[in-house]
């Protein structure tokens, strides 16, 4: 199976909007419109997506990560996750960021990924949020058969 990457665009909306419930319709089109989110596709149709932002205004951070249930352990995470930080690298960011619940499998896919636990974030009556950190070479390898 062949996973290409590309930078959203409006023409995604309709997919994004279907998955990603966290932002509402303004911000998702704000976002895709300034770059900040990636699409996966396999056969020439949308597999997953990737959006991110700036933690501190300058630290490029990974605020969501979603694949289709059924294309889930194809290598469509990995992808985009490889894509983003290469784009991230060559914009000349030094290194990543992310979090994901303590209950959440995604932790897994990130230390498998070269992340590194750097803290946490305690809510009332939420899991514990694990925040963690991949500092990024001069070059990012793409996963095998991403473009972007």
């Amino acid at each position: 199976m062949s996973v290409t990457t590309r930078t959203a665009t409006e023409a995604d909306l309709d997919f994004l909007g279907g998955a990603d419930r966290h932002v509402s319709p303004e911000v998702r089109a704000e976002l895709v419109s300034l770059g900040r989110v990636l699409v996966a596709e396999t056969d020439g149709g949308p597999a997953g997506f990737l959006r991110w932002g700036l933690f501190w205004d300058e630290i490029p951070f990974m605020n969501l990560l979603w694949v289709a249930p059924e294309q889930r352990g194809r290598g469509v995470g990995t992808t985009l996750v490889a894509a983003w930080e290469q784009a991230q690298a060559a914009a000349g960011h030094h290194q990543v960021l992310t979090s994901t619940l303590a209950s959440e499998r995604a932790q897994h896919l990130y230390r498998r990924l070269g992340y590194v636990d750097s803290g946490a974030l305690l809510l009332p009556g939420e899991a514990t949020e694990i925040i963690l950190r991949k500092p990024l070479g001069r070059s990012v390898p793409a996963a095998p058969g991403a473009t972007h």
